[in-house]
């Protein structure tokens, strides 16, 4: 095993490719260090080294290439048997705030990406205000 370092900005540059969020809007959330250390703490400090190292070689070879990122997170991360399910496990994560069927923290059920991705809020947390029954839900085209 080379000298490679397991950081929490590689976990966020990663992170962004896997939920489609900006950095900006992950470091919004004020989750970045704790689901960092949950991924610490759950998978062994050797298959996390090894998978930050493919991320790293997969942004290097990409050189920016966007359509080129994706395809080999698709190909190389992705798939069930690559590095124990870390990639999906860091999708579900940010979007759930679970660990399984555990809930991280409180915070961790508020800022779950699926409440902004469903422009909905939490049951119970960030309400969206008084008054707000009088706008009208968003509404999806249909065909």
């Amino acid at each position: 095993m080379n000298n490679h370092v397991v950081s929490s900005n590689t976990f966020l540059t990663i992170s962004t490719y896997l939920t489609g969020y900006s950095e900006v809007e992950l470091l919004g959330t004020g989750m970045l260090e704790t689901y960092f250390n949950v991924f610490l703490e759950k998978f062994s400090p050797e298959t996390l080294h090894y998978f930050f190292a493919e991320v790293d070689e997969i942004l290097l070879e990409s050189a920016g290439d966007e359509d080129q990122i994706n395809a080999a997170i698709a190909a190389r991360l992705i798939p069930d048997s690559a590095y124990d399910g870390i990639a999906k496990n860091i999708i579900l994560v940010w979007y759930t705030g679970n660990w399984g069927s555990d809930v991280i923290s409180t915070q961790s059920y508020q800022q779950g990406l699926m409440w902004d991705t469903a422009e909905a809020h939490p049951p119970g947390a960030k309400q969206p205000g008084y008054g707000s029954w009088a706008n009208l839900p968003i509404r999806i085209p249909t065909k």
